[in-house]
């Protein structure tokens, strides 16, 4: 699917092409349809009789953070339980919420490295967070789980040293 926009000061119009170029359907985002109609602009039925000059393609771009966290879980859970993990829409939108909470508390290139090192020190939480691996889970409980991987009940020298890591990632 190819998405459109075309803007103007009372509106905004997303036009929705298929992959076989027919026009899907029109988002009014701002204002209404028959604003845009009163001002000569027209809907293209098919993608290659768009007016370029005021409709301009909406390129998305993909999110760094998601991808490599979407890998990096996947090898954790393989690695943990020996099973591929059956990754659905909410677990997208969980890990989503997740880059977004570990971006706002470090910066998009620490991100990623806080995720790694909160897998990696996975065994160090408790037995109840331990054995809830669904990014569901552990968006719902990310702040606590942060906490615990980073203050939590460290008992040995190992755990302390891997909370420590962990808290080397965040900004103060």
């Amino acid at each position: 699917m190819t998405e459109y926009i075309l803007k103007e000061k009372k509106f905004e119009i997303v036009a929705v092409y298929s992959k076989s170029g027919g026009l899907k359907k029109l988002i009014a985002k701002k204002g209404f349809l028959s604003d845009a109609t009163k001002m000569g602009h027209e809907f293209a039925f098919d993608e290659q009789s768009i007016e370029h000059e005021y409709w301009k393609k909406i390129i998305k771009e993909n999110d760094p953070f998601f991808t490599n966290a979407q890998r990096e879980w996947f090898d954790f859970y393989t690695k943990n339980t020996g099973l591929t993990y059956r990754f659905t829409p909410a677990d997208g939108k969980a890990l989503k919420e997740i880059g977004k909470y570990l971006v706002a508390l470090s910066s998009s290139t620490e991100a990623i490295d806080i995720w790694k090192q909160m897998l990696h020190n996975w065994n160090t939480l408790d037995v109840f967070y331990r054995h809830k691996m669904q990014l569901t889970f552990i968006n719902s409980n990310l702040n606590t789980i942060i906490n615990l991987l980073k203050n939590g009940k460290q008992t040995s020298a190992a755990q302390r040293s891997a909370a420590d890591d962990l808290r080397r990632g965040f900004k103060s």
